[in-house]
Parts: C-alpha cells; sequence; structure tokens
C-alpha cells in the first residue's frame, strides 16, 4: 500500500473515532441533565425497572367557593388550582390523592360543606395527569363519602373507576367489593393499597359502605391478604383529630398495629393540618413510614395550619430482601385567596376570590397579606420543618 493509501486510511479511521468518541459524549450529557432534571422536582431514581417514585397529596375539599371558582361555560374544570405545582407531581410514577368529598355529580345537588358532593369534573380534574396533579392512587375512605347515602357514594365509586387509575379503595357497593384489595403492578413491583376511615359524620349507612379501621375483622382480613399477595402494601388512614398537629393516641395504636401486621407505608389525612412523619419497627427487621397526616392541599378553610400544605414524596425500591422505603421528601405549599376586610368581619364567605394553591415559596406576599406580620413563606417553611421532623429528617423542597 502506498504511503498516501495510508495516509487517507489514517485520516479516515480518525475521523470515525473521532465521531464515535463525540456521540458517546454527548449522549452521557444527555443522559446526565435528564437525571438532574428529574432530581429537580422529585427523587432521583436508582433502578429504573424496580423502583416507584410516589407523590402523595393531602386532603383536598371541594368547598362551595372551590367550586364556584371552578365553574366554566362547559361545566367545571379543577385543573386550574393545580398549574403551579402539578410539575412537582409529573415525575412520579405512582400520585397518591384524598379527594375527601363525593363526586357524584348534579343528580345529586352540587353543595359543600357540611354536606359535601361535587361535580363529576372534581374525579376527572385530579385523575388528569396533563394538566391536573395525575392523581393514580385514590383514598375513597372519609368521613364525608356517605354524606348523601349509599346511592350517591355508589355513584362516585362508579365514576373514579371509569377513569381506571391504578388503585381505588375505602368506600364500597358491596360486601365483595368491601372485601376486595386494590393490587397494580408497576417496574416489577407489585402494590397492595387499602383505605380505612376513623367513622362516617353520616351514620345511616349500609354495613359495607365504608371501610372502618376499628372493624378489627376487617383490618385483619384485608392487610393480611395485601401482605401475602405484594412487595409492597400501602395503607390510607383518614383519622386524627382536627386541627392538631401532633397524633393523638388512637392514630398513635392504630399505627403500631398496622405496622405489626407487616404495613410498609401508612399514609394519613383527615386533620387538615400538618402532622410529624415517623419510622416504626417492625419484627421481620424492616421499618413502616408513618405520614401521620398530609394537612390540606386544596381547601377554602379558614385557619393559616389548615392553609399549609404539601406533596410529600418517597421512594420504594425492591431488592432481594424486599422493599426499602426511602428518599423522604416534602414540597410545602400555601392556599391563598383575596377577602375584603367588610366582608370577612361579616362573615361573607362567599365574598372569596382568587384562589390560588403555589409552593410556598411563591405565596410570601400572600401570607403576610392575608395574616398579617410575623407570618411568611420563611416562617411557614419552618413551621413545616418543625412539626414534620419531630422523629425524622424530612428534606423539604426546594432546598
Amino acid at each position: 500500500m502506498s504511503m498516501e493509501r495510508r495516509t487517507s486510511l489514517l485520516v479516515i479511521l480518525t475521523g470515525c473515532l473521532l465521531l464515535i468518541v463525540a456521540g458517546t459524549l454527548r449522549y452521557a450529557n444527555m443522559e446526565s441533565q435528564q437525571s438532574v432534571k428529574k432530581g429537580q422536582t422529585n427523587i432521583q431514581t436508582t433502578s429504573a425497572s424496580k423502583t416507584l417514585l410516589f407523590s402523595a397529596l393531602g386532603d383536598q375539599l371541594a368547598h362551595d367557593s372551590i367550586v364556584a371558582h371552578a365553574k366554566t361555560m362547559a361545566g367545571y374544570d379543577f385543573t386550574p388550582y393545580y398549574a403551579s405545582i402539578r410539575k412537582y407531581t409529573a415525575p412520579s410514577d405512582v400520585v397518591f390523592c384524598n379527594p375527601e368529598t363525593l363526586a357524584s355529580g348534579p343528580d345529586f345537588g352540587i353543595s359543600g360543606y357540611p354536606t359535601f358532593n361535587a361535580p363529576s369534573e372534581y374525579a376527572s380534574s385530579l385523575r388528569n395527569p396533563v394538566s391536573g396533579p395525575g392523581c393514580s392512587m385514590i383514598n375513597l375512605a372519609s368521613n364525608h363519602i356517605n354524606d348523601k347515602g349509599q346511592d350517591a357514594l355508589n355513584a362516585t365509586v362508579a365514576i373514579w373507576q371509569g377513569l381506571k387509575p391504578l388503585a381505588a379503595n375505602g368506600a364500597n357497593r358491596s360486601a365483595e367489593e368491601q372485601n376486595t384489595v386494590a393490587y397494580f403492578t408497576k417496574n416489577d413491583i407489585k402494590v397492595a393499597f387499602v383505605a380505612f376511615a376513623d367513622y362516617s359524620n353520616d351514620t345511616n349507612l349500609t354495613p359495607y359502605a365504608l371501610n372502618n379501621y376499628h372493624d378489627d375483622t376487617l383490618v385483619a382480613n384485608l392487610v393480611s391478604n395485601a401482605r401475602k399477595n405484594a412487595d409492597l402494601v400501602i395503607v390510607s388512614m383518614h383519622w386524627g383529630t382536627e386541627d392538631m398537629t401532633s397524633p393523638n393516641d388512637d392514630q398513635i395504636a392504630a399505627a403500631r398495629r398496622l405496622t405489626d401486621m407487616g404495613v410498609d407505608v401508612i399514609i394519613g389525612t383527615g386533620p387538615h393540618v400538618l402532622q410529624n412523619v415517623s419510622w416504626l419497627m417492625r419484627k421481620d427487621g424492616h421499618k413502616t413510614l408513618v405520614w401521620y397526616s398530609l394537612g390540606n392541599t386544596l381547601s377554602a378553610q379558614l385557619k393559616i395550619e389548615e392553609l399549609t400544605g404539601g406533596i410529600a414524596g418517597f421512594r420504594a425500591t425492591k431488592t432481594a430482601s424486599g422493599v426499602t422505603i426511602d428518599g423522604l421528601t416534602f414540597l410545602p405549599t400555601f392556599m391563598s385567596y383575596e377577602w375584603p376586610e367588610a366582608d370577612k368581619l361579616a362573615d361573607n364567605l362567599g365574598a372569596r376570590s382568587s384562589f390560588k394553591l403555589r409552593p410556598l415559596a411563591e405565596a410570601d406576599s400572600d401570607i403576610t397579606r392575608m395574616f398579617g406580620t410575623p407570618y411568611s413563606a420563611a416562617e411557614r417553611r419552618q413551621f413545616v420543618q418543625n412539626v414534620l421532623s419531630k422523629d425524622t429528617n424530612v428534606k423539604l423542597l426546594p432546598e
């Protein structure tokens, strides 16, 4: 081979090698950027095939004013409430939600506190993964689920089931449905989900309407079946004392019992304010994660603690020895609105307007406007940190 041909071949091979190296670096850089982007809004995954990222939202209450401001020419749309926070739930594989109220539609009368029933669009807006929060694991066990009787409850369950979430549990159309655990498998992890409530405001309910956690036989049957048939067991508990930022004795006892039964994660709702997070040791050497209360996410309540909520995050990873839970995060949020002073003094609730659900950091001026000094986003953030982290450290987002 001539020297000229050898030189040409060397140039070609060198060029190819440079292109391969450049392409490899570019791909690695893209992967790195995607990891960073995911880490900005949630927990960075370690094994895409056997890891699930969870987001959990607190109580979502369809108060009269919340419903009124969701009215459109064509019906109702609740998704605008979530415009500022949906990016924080979007990276999650599973989004837990507690709708709190019926969504049975106009046939049962649209109404707010104390006897709730929202339009059916309430459910579809929460389920919407594009413009809404993308709720996919739904707690239907609450003290308000029987507010308008069994027929309305049946309608709400049917609406949610028709939206095809990963799992929904806690309210039932039959005894057979009550004794059924909700299962789904994602990223090679089989998840069992069951939900319970402390009581029903309307005590005139069928024996199967609501999963009550004081029904020892029901709890034992559902949780034991869940533990036998799933890698990960999650229990939703609607419990606690309203406006109390610490769990009561009943919550603590119930959490201990569920832990002893092998539950992996307990997600608490109901008090309408935040409560602490704890790890409870199990006999099998694993730990149970307990979010005692996630507070409110969407509401028109009045107290500053009731308007301070957030989005909990955690990660489940399947290993040879079972499923481990870690990566606890919490994005504090604030629900603000405008209320002229004269109307406030007159307790004219219908005069409130401009309802906004936002990350806490974006609501500083509204917090001070609504409640005066010394309240601020920084003060609220410290409140959240103090309440959540009494027993264990929770990373607040954004850092």
